[in-house]
């Protein structure tokens, strides 16, 4: 469907014509719109509320932004053994036979984790948590995984 504004003129209710014709309404004036989705809350002072990293101007345009212009994870590469950090969300492994540790878990953080060498690392938790009920998991070659803590230790999806 496409509007166009009518060349020149601005006729009384014709301001704009809209591309198929619409179809008759029933009862005249009356038109159900069904919606299936929230993708945004208003608060009592009507303003948008969206998610971090998401904005919308004031003539309705949506935006998403990331920590670095237009990235939307933070991407961390390593080639030594790493403690991950709250900020990591993509660590990739460049070198075989290091250690990539989880931070203490928070509920519901998740980190995506890959192998991105020829051999294996390893990835393990922090202060006794487990990941899938094991003190740490092999990464194989180019092998990755993303995990998530539920609370009480980091489950693998």
């Amino acid at each position: 469907m496409a509007y166009t504004r009518q060349p020149n003129s601005v006729l009384a209710g014709r301001a704009l014509t809209q591309t198929p014709e619409p179809a008759p309404i029933v009862p005249a004036g009356v038109l159900p719109v069904a919606l299936d989705v929230d993708i945004a809350t208003t608060t009592s002072l009507g303003v948008v509320q969206v998610g971090s990293g998401l904005s919308i101007t004031p003539a309705g345009i949506l935006s998403a932004t990331g920590g670095s212009g237009s990235n939307f994870v933070n991407v961390t590469l390593t080639g030594v053994s790493y403690l991950i950090t709250a900020n990591d969300s993509y660590i990739g492994a460049t070198n075989k036979n290091i250690t990539i540790t989880l931070p203490l878990g928070l509920l519901g953080r998740v980190y995506y984790i890959k192998n991105q060498s020829d051999g294996n690392i390893k990835v393990e938790g922090s202060g006794g948590q487990t990941i899938d009920g094991n003190a740490f998991q092999t990464l194989g070659s180019n092998s990755g995984f993303m995990v998530v803590f539920d609370g009480a230790r980091w489950n693998i999806l």
